[in-house]
């Protein structure tokens, strides 16, 4: 979830002077500092969103396999939780060309809506 938070406020804190991409992984993908503060949305910056979307896809699906482990009253919230933070990677990726100016979000009744989901997620 931490990473979808990374990926959802890069503009937000790039304006704080801040960048928690990993600075390996911006050399790996050819992307600078500079071109982050610049605002540069070019095919080096997609492909690493990419792969950090993709990476985190992975980590939820590791998840979710240790969500099934906790305590029973444990389960829903994590599970609302994953499934929200999943979804905020959906709308990241849908619009990858827009995360300079434009902060992913759920809508209310997004965020309700898989409450019966999860729900049923977390009985079993």
């Amino acid at each position: 979830m931490q990473l979808t938070n990374i990926l959802r406020d890069i503009n937000e804190d790039l304006e704080r002077g801040r960048i928690y991409l990993p600075l390996d992984e911006l050399n790996q993908f050819g992307v600078s500092e500079q071109d982050l503060f610049n605002r540069v949305s070019d095919d080096k910056f997609k492909t690493l969103i990419q792969f950090q979307i993709d990476r985190a896809r992975n980590y939820y699906e590791k998840a979710d396999l240790g969500i099934q482990m906790l305590d029973s009253d444990s389960r829903l919230p994590v599970y609302l939780a994953r499934m929200n933070y999943s979804r905020i990677l959906d709308v990241i990726e849908k619009d990858i060309f827009r995360v300079f100016d434009r902060r992913a979000y759920l809508s209310t009744s997004e965020k309700l809506a898989i409450l019966p989901k999860a729900w049923i997620s977390s009985m079993f």
